[in-house]
């Protein structure tokens, strides 16, 4: 773990190093790893960005074998709607970047931009959207009701996701959407309980 004067926590996970190497090793000049990056950048600090409005700090990035993770610190509790807004800041980055990629002809960094955008719109936590689904739930009922019925619908659709990705898998020996369910799943067992605080 590394930490700066300002208090910053860095964590990167062995997972991440050895992810980054395999991507390195898969890309073969392809140069989607960069790009890649570069979406990921842009997409953390969409949040960042957001949460500085709202009186924010970063306390912790986390760099694991399945995604970076943001902790911030406000001076004051963020309403839901505020929270919201965070939340959608990085998908929201991501969007405009593929655009202006897309915009200029750059159709494999806009095409990873707009995939890592949309992705992290889906109702599931850790994901973006998933925060956003909580908060609107947390608004409306007593926030254990929300957390309950969050990670009941996000099961029912990570179960769905894990469904197609054996068929995936089995049909067309790619495991990709299988391991992204399964990562989901684990992301649905950690979060439950922890709507608002933490960014993916």
């Amino acid at each position: 773990m590394w930490r700066n004067p300002d208090r910053l926590r860095l964590e990167a996970s062995p997972g991440f190093l050895l992810l980054l190497g395999a991507l390195y090793w898969l890309d073969e000049g392809v140069g989607l790893l960069p790009w890649g990056l570069l979406a990921c950048v842009v997409h953390e600090l969409g949040h960042v960005a957001a949460a500085r409005c709202f009186g924010g700090k970063v306390e912790q990035l986390s760099l694991t074998a399945v995604g970076a993770e943001l902790s911030f610190s406000y001076r004051a509790p963020l309403t839901y709607g505020r929270d919201s807004l965070v939340a959608l800041a990085g998908p929201g980055a991501n969007l405009l970047l593929g655009g202006l990629f897309y915009w200029q002809g750059r159709h494999l960094p806009a095409v990873l931009s707009l995939g890592l955008g949309v992705f992290n719109l889906l109702p599931i936590l850790p994901l973006d959207g998933g925060r956003v689904l909580y908060s609107l739930l947390a608004e409306r009922l007593d926030p254990d009701w929300a957390d309950r019925l969050l990670t009941a619908f996000a099961g029912c659709l990570v179960g769905v996701l894990a469904g197609v990705g054996t068929i995936a898998a089995v049909h067309y020996a790619n495991v990709s959407l299988l391991l992204t369910a399964l990562w989901l799943l684990v992301g649905v067992i950690r979060h439950g309980g922890r709507g608002q605080g933490t960014t993916s």
